[in-house]
């Protein structure tokens, strides 16, 4: 008779205690932004001071965002020329060194004088937001989003002549057929976001030749409200909230509308300005509201009175984790979305056939979501050699686990499998990491158990033995 060998496995995972930390992660796409103000003017190059960025806020964190105005007023009745592209281009190759992303605005007016500064006509416009685009698509890898659709007094979509919904829904059609696919849009108010969208649905035919649907549409359209938390209506973002018959129904209002943009921006970014000094943006409630409207991006330094009443007004939430903060080191913390490794498990039982079973749960803790393409890794790291072996690698494009909808306030449960006879017996470390794609940068968690050297937050170690 033959000897009989039985050989079998057993997997063990001692899993690491994973700390929440309030550490400033300094997330990329997301957070405090720079603005940068340019006027093009025909034949003439941008000089070298305006082409000057600042890179390190005083506590010498890069900043990671930055809102670029350009103004095309000198053009209103003539083509952009060789000079105002090449401008554009210069100055996104300026940032394109740096680790910002960029928000863009294209616009007519600084002054409140929209109606005067504007081209008559849409086709004017229509070739500015092609001309413009040949320049900046390009660069659409650094583009966190884009800002209007180049009318109104701030390029805030009012005070126009182009501001009847066929002649949005069409300026609108035309920028995203015009921009590279990737690039997210955004209109001023939820108001305007739904009459494009109704307008669409209505009269499907009157756009088809921009070869564009509703819902094709939908999933580039953001918001961007430059009255955020100003009052009950945003400062008239929500204008039936200025006029409604009592000042409970003005509530109500502003109600629903929070309550829109808690679900559209899910999947599309919305950020702004917080401005005017008033009860909205008091402490608890200027973060309830930022939380509720799922915003990523806020200007740093406008509004002055705004900002400097969070930093000195101490957080006055629920988290205990934050408690002694202010209201400012709070939002800033949660700008975008705020990842938290909660922990690792692994379940598997001698002689079985079956691979070892485990998961990683995260947390999104921030305002809002990732947005763009990220890759998240899983692999076992040999103690011995120091080899890597991927357990799981996760991209947008690739898995159903979107690491871009990973959303606020929901919990992420990634699941994973070891083979045990693919291993050799002996200890291993269970390393996460999630990383941008195109740059290579590893994104920090809100964990204390990141290892530099490896590049990766340690779940916990493996411990495999054979018999």
């Amino acid at each position: 008779m033959h000897d009989i060998i039985t050989r079998y496995a057993q997997v063990a995972l001692s899993p690491r205690k994973q700390v929440e930390t309030t550490a400033l992660l300094n997330t990329p796409e997301c957070g405090w932004y720079q603005l940068y103000a340019y006027r093009l003017e025909p034949g003439t190059p941008i000089d070298d001071w305006h082409l000057y960025i600042r890179e390190q806020d005083e506590d010498g964190n890069p900043y990671r965002l930055a809102l670029l105005e350009f103004n095309l007023s000198s053009y209103r009745d003539r083509d952009l020329d060789d000079s105002a592209k090449e401008n554009i281009r210069n100055i996104l190759g300026n940032f394109q060194k740096t680790k910002a992303k960029v928000i863009l605005r294209f616009l007519y007016d600084w002054d409140g004088k929209g109606m005067e500064t504007e081209p008559e006509t849409l086709s004017v416009i229509k070739g500015h937001m092609e001309q413009a685009s040949q320049a900046f698509n390009p660069f659409h890898k650094i583009i966190h989003t884009t800002q209007g659709i180049f009318v109104g007094s701030w390029g805030e979509m009012h005070s126009s002549k182009h501001l009847a919904v066929e002649d949005m829904t069409e300026l609108l059609l035309h920028y995203a057929s015009v921009t590279e696919e990737s690039i997210y849009l955004a209109v001023r108010t939820p108001n305007h976001y739904r009459s494009i969208m109704e307008e669409m649905e209505q009269h499907a035919k009157r756009y088809e030749n921009y070869g564009i649907s509703r819902e094709q549409l939908a999933t580039r359209l953001g918001l961007f409200n430059d009255g955020m938390l100003g009052s009950v209506s945003d400062v008239g973002t929500y204008h039936q909230a200025d006029i409604a018959a009592t000042k409970k129904e003005g509530k109500e209002i502003r109600k629903k509308e929070i309550a829109f943009q808690n679900e559209l921006c899910l999947q599309v970014p919305n950020g702004g300005e917080a401005v005017n000094d008033n009860p909205y943006n008091n402490g608890k409630k200027a973060v309830s509201d930022l939380r509720a409207m799922r915003v990523s991006y806020l200007n740093q330094i406008y509004d002055e009175k705004v900002i400097q009443k969070w930093k000195e007004s101490p957080y006055a939430g629920t988290d205990s984790l934050y408690q002694g903060m202010s209201t400012y080191d709070y939002i800033s913390r949660h700008l975008g979305p705020r990842l938290v490794l909660q922990g690792a498990d692994l379940r598997y039982k001698p002689y079985q056939k079956k691979n070892a079973r485990g998961s990683v749960t995260i947390k999104n803790v921030g305002f809002s979501n990732l947005y763009h393409e990220k890759k998240a890794d899983l692999c076992l790291v040999s103690k011995k050699t120091g080899k890597k072996a991927s357990l799981l690698s996760i991209t947008d494009k690739s898995s159903e686990y979107q690491p871009c909808r990973w959303a606020p306030g929901e919990t992420v449960t990634l699941p994973f499998e070891i083979n045990p006879f693919d291993y050799e017996a002996g200890e291993y470390t269970l390393l996460f990491s999630l990383s941008d794609p195109e740059s290579g940068e590893n994104l920090l968690l809100a964990n204390d158990s990141f290892d530099q050297g490896r590049g990766g937050y340690v779940l916990g170690d493996i411990t495999i033995d054979h018999h």
